[in-house]
């Protein structure tokens, strides 16, 4: 599993969740998503700006690249950092948040990947879904542009956040998902081999 999932107090009322998926066909995904999602700790519990942490785990990123003597090393990234009842999301690639109010969806993140460009453009085939369908245009590879995009939310009482890799909603219905966790009968153990890829889920209820 390429995955590597944060979820820690930073401060008395602050909190990072994060969800990090090494990229697929590149080497050491395993390490690159542990350095993303230890990097954004790193940065943002010395209060860090969002695009400080991310140029921190860019270059530590490119750093490991470097020392493991490999060509390309990379991580998508999703994550919430909690103030109080302030949310900043930000996320680059496929990796995504979700915000819940009142049982019904308010936000997600929008996926960098060529699937969804085109999508944009026309309607996709099946083929086209199944060729495009794990390339993406953003992540944390230790490149100068390396960057994320990000939204500032304000939180209420009764919130939901999900936040997960692209392997849980390819693989198992959001909506499902989410009726499972608020009633508690997600048992992702036991689904387990209904799932094709790595999949990850942080599940926040304020």
């Amino acid at each position: 599993n390429q995955d590597y999932l944060v979820s820690t107090k930073l401060g008395q009322d602050s909190s990072l969740h994060l969800v990090a998926d090494g990229m697929g066909g590149y080497d050491c995904g395993d390490i690159a998503s542990k350095i993303v999602g230890d990097s954004y700790v790193y940065g943002l519990s010395r209060n860090m700006s969002i695009e400080d942490a991310t140029r921190e785990a860019s270059n530590n990123i490119q750093i490991e690249r470097r020392n493991l003597g490999v060509a390309k090393i990379g991580s998508t990234v999703a994550g919430v950092l909690i103030c109080g009842m302030k949310a900043t999301i930000f996320w680059a690639g496929d990796s995504r948040v979700y915000l819940f109010r009142n049982k019904e969806q308010l936000f997600q993140t929008e996926d960098h990947s060529i699937l969804n460009e085109l999508s944009r453009k026309r309607k996709l085939s099946f083929e086209e879904r199944e060729r495009y369908g794990h390339i993406i245009t953003r992540s944390i590879m230790g490149n100068p542009d390396d960057k994320v995009d990000t939204c500032e939310m304000t939180l209420q009482e009764g919130d939901e956040l999900l936040i997960c890799s692209d392997g849980l909603y390819n693989d198992c219905p959001i909506d499902y998902l989410i009726d499972t966790l608020r009633e508690d009968r997600f048992d992702i153990d036991k689904q387990n081999d209904g799932f094709t890829d790595n999949h990850s889920l942080i599940y926040i209820s304020l």
